[in-house]
C-alpha cells in the first residue's frame, strides 16, 4: 500500500479541513493552538521582533531624512540656548552640518507588544513530497492564509504593537556651508572635533547622538504561504499503538505584501518637535515600507511559529484531530496485540491502520462491525442476499443422470457473521480477510431455491423446493481499494472462496408425490454436495460485483457519517 494510504487518509480529511461546515474546520482547530505557557495564535502575541538594521538604499534615505529632521532639532535648541547667553556653544551652526554616522548608519526598527490577528484562517493543500521513514512517513503541506472571507474572518492578517526607530547621527564640519545637499552627499565625513557642551542642556549630544522615534503602528498582511513538513508515524507498542503527527518545520515559501496604516502611524521621541514630526513620520513609513523590513518581519514570524514550543503545540494539535477522525470513524475497541505478517514494503503507520479496521469489525458498536454491514445494505441486499439461477449441473441419481437448477435463490443467515483479527491481514493487492459465518447465534446458512430436476436422457423434469443448511461456513474475500479520498472509495472484490465443510451441509428437496426421506437420501451424497458446494461458489462469483458496490456503499456512509456527526 505504501504511501497511497497515507494519502488516502490525508486527502479525507484535507476535505474536512477546508469545509467551514466541518468540526474539522482548520481555523477552528488553529485557534486552539496553545502554548505551555498560554501562548496562541488567535492572537499571537509576542514580546518583541528585532527586525535589525535597515541597509540599503532605503537605509540610506531614511537615515538622511532623519539626520535632517534632527538637524532641525539641534537648530531649535542652538537658538534657545543662545537666547538663554548658555556658553560653549558655538558662534554659529553654518559651519557645521548633519550627517547619519560614518560608523552606525542605518537605522534600525524593533517591533515590542506585538499582536498577530487573523492567522488561524487558513486553508491546506495537497500532501505533497511523500517520502518512507523508519516509523512511516514524512510529507509537505502547503498553508494558505487568508483563506476566508467570512464566518468571523477577513482575509488579510492584522499586525498591531510599538515600534522604535533608532539612528545614529553626527554633526560634521561644512566649511562651504553646503547646506542640506551634504546630508544626501554619497561621501561620509567623520564628526567634528568642534565641542559644543553648552547644547546638551537643551538636548543635544554634540558632536554624536544616537536618536529613536517610538509609537504604535498597524500594517496588514497578505499572500502569506507556509509550507510545514510532517512527519506521521505511529507511538507505543502491541494494543497501546497509537498515532502522531509531528510538525517538524515550518518554512514561509511566498514574497508576503505587507500594507502600513498610515493614519494608524504615531511617533514622539525626545528630538521630535513639530518642526521634525514630517520628517520622522516619512522615515517611519519608509522604514515600515522597506524590502529590508518585509524580509525581516517574513523571518521573524516564520522563527516564531517554527519555533519548538510552537511545533510541539500545533503536533499534539494534529495529533489529536487524527486520533479524533479514527476514532469516530474506527470506534476505540481494542487493537488486537499481535499484527500478523505485513507485506513487504507496509511499515508500523500501515499495520496500525489496518489493526484499527481488524479492531473495528469485531466492535459491536462500529458502523464496520460485520452483522450491522449485512443488516443496512439494501443496494444489493445482503441478507437474504438473492442469485437468479444456480446450475448444479448433471449430477447420477441411483445411475441415472439428472440436472439440477435452482432459481429464486435466496441465501439467508449471513448477518450471523465475524471476521476475527486474526482472519484479517495486509497482502500486497490489499487485504485479505475470513467471514466467519454462525459464530453469533450459531444461526446456519440457510438457501433456499426452486428446483426443476430435469432427466436429461427423456427431458423430463420434477418441479419441488429446496431448503438447504449448512453449518458455520466462512468466506475467504481478497479486497482491493481504490479511490483518492473515502468519499470516492471503492471497494473491489478480487477473490471470493466459498469455504463449506460437505459433511456440514443438509440438502433438504420437497417434490410433489415422492417422499422427502428418500429424496433427501438420494440427494445428500457426497458427488450431489459438491456440485451443491460449487453452484453456491458459481452464484456467488456471479453477484461479487454487487456484493463489491454494498461494502463500498457502507464504507463511504459509514465514513461520512462518523465525520460528520
Amino acid at each position: 500500500m505504501t504511501e497511497a494510504l497515507v494519502d488516502f487518509v490525508y486527502a479525507t480529511l484535507r476535505k474536512r479541513l477546508n469545509d467551514p461546515d466541518s468540526r474539522y474546520w482548520l481555523p477552528k482547530v488553529l485557534e486552539g493552538v496553545r502554548t505551555p505557557d498560554g501562548r496562541g495564535l488567535s492572537p499571537l502575541t509576542v514580546d518583541t521582533w528585532e527586525l535589525g538594521e535597515l541597509p540599503g538604499d532605503a537605509g540610506t534615505t531614511i537615515a538622511d531624512s532623519i539626520a535632517v529632521g534632527w538637524w532641525n532639532f539641534v537648530g531649535s535648541a542652538y537658538d534657545r540656548a543662545t537666547r538663554d547667553g548658555a556658553g560653549g556653544i558655538p558662534d554659529s551652526l553654518d559651519d557645521f552640518d548633519s550627517q547619519r554616522d560614518p560608523g552606525d548608519q542605518y537605522p534600525a526598527l524593533t517591533l515590542s507588544s506585538v499582536t498577530v490577528t487573523g492567522l488561524p484562517n487558513a486553508s491546506v493543500g495537497e500532501l505533497s513530497g511523500i517520502t518512507a521513514t523508519d516509523n512511516g512517513y514524512r510529507g509537505t503541506v502547503r498553508v494558505t492564509t487568508g483563506a476566508y472571507d467570512g464566518h468571523g474572518y477577513q482575509p488579510k492578517i492584522t499586525v498591531e504593537g510599538s515600534y522604535r526607530l533608532v539612528q545614529h547621527v553626527v554633526v560634521i564640519d561644512d566649511p562651504d556651508s553646503a547646506g542640506a545637499a551634504e546630508v544626501l552627499d554619497a561621501s561620509l565625513k567623520q564628526p567634528t572635533t568642534v565641542r559644543a557642551d553648552g547644547l546638551e542642556p537643551y538636548g543635544v549630544e554634540w558632536p554624536s547622538q544616537t536618536i529613536a522615534g517610538s509609537g504604535e503602528f498597524l500594517f496588514t498582511i497578505e499572500e502569506l504561504v507556509f509550507d510545514v513538513l510532517l512527519g506521521i508515524g505511529t507511538t507505543g507498542s502491541g494494543s497501546g499503538r497509537t498515532a502522531t503527527v509531528t510538525v517538524e518545520s515550518v518554512t514561509v515559501v511566498s514574497t508576503p505584501v505587507y500594507t502600513l496604516d498610515q493614519d494608524r502611524l504615531t511617533i514622539d521621541g525626545d528630538t521630535i518637535t513639530d518642526g521634525n514630526r514630517k520628517a520622522w513620520i516619512g522615515a517611519a513609513v519608509l522604514a515600515f515600507n522597506s524590502p529590508d523590513a518585509a524580509e525581516a518581519l517574513t523571518t521573524r514570524l516564520a522563527a516564531t511559529l517554527d519555533a519548538d514550543d510552537f511545533r510541539t503545540q500545533f503536533s499534539g494539535s494534529v495529533t489529536e484531530q487524527l486520533a479524533q477522525a479514527l476514532d469516530d470513524v474506527f470506534g476505540t475497541g481494542a487493537l488486537p496485540a499481535d499484527s500478523g505478517r505485513p507485506p513487504a514494503g507496509d511499515g508500523p503507520l500501515e499495520v496500525y491502520l489496518l489493526d484499527r479496521v481488524r479492531a473495528s469489525v469485531n466492535d459491536t458498536d462500529s458502523g464496520f462491525y460485520p452483522p450491522t454491514v449485512v443488516r443496512s445494505s439494501s443496494d444489493p441486499r445482503l441478507d437474504p442476499l438473492s442469485i437468479d439461477t444456480i446450475d448444479l449441473g448433471d449430477q447420477q441419481v441411483m445411475g441415472v443422470p439428472v440436472n439440477f437448477t435452482l432459481n429464486d435463490v435466496t441465501i439467508s443467515g449471513i448477518a450471523d457473521v465475524l471476521v476475527p483479527a486474526e482472519d484479517a491481514a495486509l497482502v500486497a493487492e490489499g487485504v485479505d480477510a475470513t467471514l466467519r459465518f454462525g459464530r453469533i447465534s450459531r444461526t446456519p446458512i440457510t438457501i433456499a431455491a426452486s428446483v426443476v430436476a430435469t432427466f436429461v436422457k427423456s427431458g423430463d423434469h420434477l418441479d419441488g423446493t429446496m431448503t438447504t443448511t449448512a453449518q458455520q461456513p466462512s468466506v475467504a474475500l481478497g479486497l482491493s481499494f481504490s479511490g483518492p479520498d473515502a468519499d470516492s472509495l471503492t471497494i473491489g472484490l478480487r477473490s471470493v472462496a466459498a469455504g463449506i465443510d460437505r459433511d456440514q451441509v443438509d440438502i433438504g428437496v420437497h417434490v410433489e408425490g415422492l417422499p422427502d426421506d428418500a429424496v433427501h437420501t438420494i440427494l445428500n451424497t457426497k458427488d450431489i454436495k459438491d456440485g451443491f458446494i460449487q453452484g453456491v461458489q458459481d452464484g456467488i462469483d456471479g453477484r461479487r460485483n454487487d456484493i463489491a458496490k454494498a461494502l463500498t456503499d457502507n464504507a463511504r456512509k459509514v465514513i461520512a457519517q462518523k465525520l460528520a456527526d
